[in-house]
């Protein structure tokens, strides 16, 4: 499957920006509480895929300290922050698409906006690959943007140097393929986030249970 290295060289690039932008964002962090909640072992292992500069691996091990989690991210800048900013978390580089390589199963994985980097069968894929790699009654958590699935588009960041594509994910697809894959669904959110346009978009943020 061709991959799109020139959005992973970003990510590289922009490592920086999204710490200082997202470090602090406390948007998620009810979902972020109801996938701990869902999680049925105090000492639970995680497997966090799009970690970035590791803001969400800290707001979980702030609220679950037993938790042993191991981050990954595709851009190495990103996993060097995240060392800098929770140590007491393992990190990896790691793409979405080769959890497999892992050769290990974990009792949650969380995908905090790394669906909207992957295509509609890359997504389903990931979902797939996330049954086969979560233990019995595993936890699997993954946001996006809601909109119709043949829609993406070109976004640039605030800097206007690095342009990236960016897919949208329809519910009603995500959740069919939750079902293929025997995945009970647990819950699903929107949060509305607004942009710097004026306008918003709707994040869709969906918890599901092996």
């Amino acid at each position: 499957m061709k991959r799109n290295t020139q959005t992973l060289q970003n990510w590289n690039l922009l490592a920086q920006a999204y710490q200082d932008k997202f470090m602090e964002m406390d948007l998620y962090n009810a979902t972020y509480d109801a996938f701990c909640d869902a999680i049925f072992k105090d000492s639970a292992r995680i497997l966090e895929l799009g970690c970035g500069p590791g803001n969400i691996t800290k707001y979980l091990l702030e609220q679950k300290p037993n938790y042993s989690i191991l981050a990954t991210d595709t851009a190495p800048s990103m996993i060097e922050l995240g060392k800098i900013n929770v140590p007491k978390a393992q990190f990896q580089l790691l793409d979405v698409r080769d959890v497999l390589e892992l050769n290990s199963t974990f009792d949650a994985i969380l995908g905090g906006f790394v669906v909207p980097y992957l295509n509609t069968q890359e997504t389903e894929k990931f979902i797939a690959d996330s049954f086969q790699i979560l233990n019995d009654d595993g936890i699997l958590y993954f946001s996006c943007i809601e909109k119709e699935n043949s829609y993406s588009e070109t976004q640039t960041s605030s800097d206007g140097k690095v342009t990236m594509e960016v897919n949208y994910h329809e519910a009603a697809h995500l959740l069919k393929s939750l079902e293929k894959n025997q995945f009970h669904l647990l819950s699903v959110s929107r949060i509305d986030y607004p942009k710097p346009n004026g306008t918003s978009d709707i994040h869709l943020v969906i918890i599901a249970q092996k």
